[in-house]
């Protein structure tokens, strides 16, 4: 309500407008609108609004729902979604409790169950077309994918800011997070280009309608994309943004995550203790918002400072730990990572069977779920370990082997634990 109110009105006339009991100047709607990334016409009853009675029937439970998720209260908002979905629902109610169900799946980590709320919502707006909610289902359906890992992410979230493109009129709002999900996915690519230019297309979208959630969360992506492209100075500077805004927010999760991030970057400058600090200072962010996922990533983190730094055994039981909640998790990423560390830790500990065995461990993993850029990275690492062990054969098949998984057969070394 804070941020939807802003400077010019009270969070009350927020409540008491939500509530019905208080009717909005037309200047105080088109902000509301603005800021909410709705066209006006989703406000307003009657045939010439998106609201028409007979559309939505002026479902107060809706806006509950609606409501429970703008707060975050996502375990609150699937509780009343599976109780409204066990009632006889008009099918453009029903299709926007499936949408705010499978955005709270989404956001608690549970794709899988969101992808079913999300794609049987889009199933019924195919009789009862909505573009706007139609732009929604797609982004959260590309949210989703991305959570799994899963190499269609990128081509969903590109149909969805196209969908989003030809709403009229438009929304800057789900333009610019649209676009920010979409860096996101090219930096897990590896498309560092693309990724800073859709992050920049995201702040210019949101133009002055800015969710400090979301810029954060942008200045986060655009510090991880500088940092890959070698321009350290640049990801030092968004992270120390995107930091900042984290703690306007009060957000602890996504504290954690710019912290890891700053923790990376000092250990890239050689900073070590002051990057161990601020991984251990995520670690407990972490612990204080009381989620679990991407904290591996901060473990991960941790794990590559203690193999720099030659201490191996709090590095091998930090990456078991890692990996023991990655897969919990079901962060196929996270965990090959993991593996991929252990293995050069129990190298580096000449313990080379137990290296060989981590490795391969990676990289059965990666192929289940058909992860080849990620395999390519690994087959590449475990090369360099087989070259400097001098079993210079085995080297050149993994060496080809990454060649074939589409990444040139060069130093790729240990990827970043990531905060994403």
């Amino acid at each position: 309500m804070a941020q939807l109110a802003g400077t010019e009105i009270t969070r009350q006339a927020i409540f008491l407008i939500e509530a019905g009991k208080m009717r909005p100047s037309m200047r105080t709607l088109k902000m509301i609108a603005a800021r909410t990334g709705k066209p006006v016409e989703f406000f307003i009853d009657g045939p010439s609004g998106r609201l028409a009675a007979d559309e939505m029937a002026n479902d107060p439970r809706v806006d509950q729902l609606q409501a429970l998720c703008l707060q975050q209260q996502f375990g609150d908002a699937i509780e009343l979604a599976v109780q409204l979905l066990n009632e006889r629902l008009p099918r453009r109610v029903e299709a926007h409790v499936r949408h705010y169900a499978g955005q709270a799946f989404v956001r608690s980590s549970r794709p899988d169950e969101g992808l079913e709320q999300l794609r049987r919502a889009q199933v019924l707006l195919e009789a009862e077309p909505d573009p706007w909610l139609a732009v929604e289902c797609a982004d959260w359906e590309a949210s989703a994918l991305y959570l799994k890992e899963d190499e269609r992410a990128l081509a969903v979230a590109e149909n969805a800011l196209r969908l989003c493109r030809l709403t009229s009129p438009r929304l800057p709002g789900t333009e610019a997070r649209i676009l920010e999900h979409i860096g996101a996915i090219h930096v897990k690519n590896h498309d560092f280009d693309r990724a800073v230019a859709c992050y920049e297309q995201a702040l210019e979208a949101a133009g002055a309608v800015r969710d400090l959630a979301r810029v954060s969360r942008t200045y986060h992506g655009l510090s991880i994309a500088y940092q890959e492209r070698g321009e350290i100075s640049r990801a030092i500077e968004f992270t120390h943004k995107a930091l900042a805004l984290y703690a306007l927010e009060n957000d602890n999760a996504l504290l954690a995550r710019g912290e890891n991030e700053l923790g990376l970057l000092l250990m890239k400058q050689g900073q070590v203790a002051r990057a161990e600090a601020t991984f251990r200072s995520a670690l407990e962010h972490f612990d204080q918002s009381g989620t679990q996922p991407a904290k591996s990533h901060v473990l991960l983190s941790l794990a590559e400072l203690f193999l720099r730094t030659g201490r191996l055994d709090e590095g091998v039981d930090t990456a078991d730990t890692a990996i023991n909640l990655a897969r919990e998790l079901g962060e196929v990423m996270a965990e090959s990572t993991g593996h991929q560390l252990l293995g050069q830790l129990h190298e580096r500990g000449g313990k080379p069977q137990l290296a060989d065995k981590a490795f391969a461990t990676a990289i059965r993993v990666l192929k289940e779920h058909h992860l080849r850029a990620r395999l390519a990275e690994v087959h590449a690492s475990y090369a360099e370990v087989l070259e400097a062990r001098g079993e210079s054969r085995r080297a050149a098949r993994h060496w080809k082997d990454a060649a074939l998984h589409a990444l040139p057969a060069r130093d790729l070394g240990t990827p970043r634990a990531g905060a994403r």
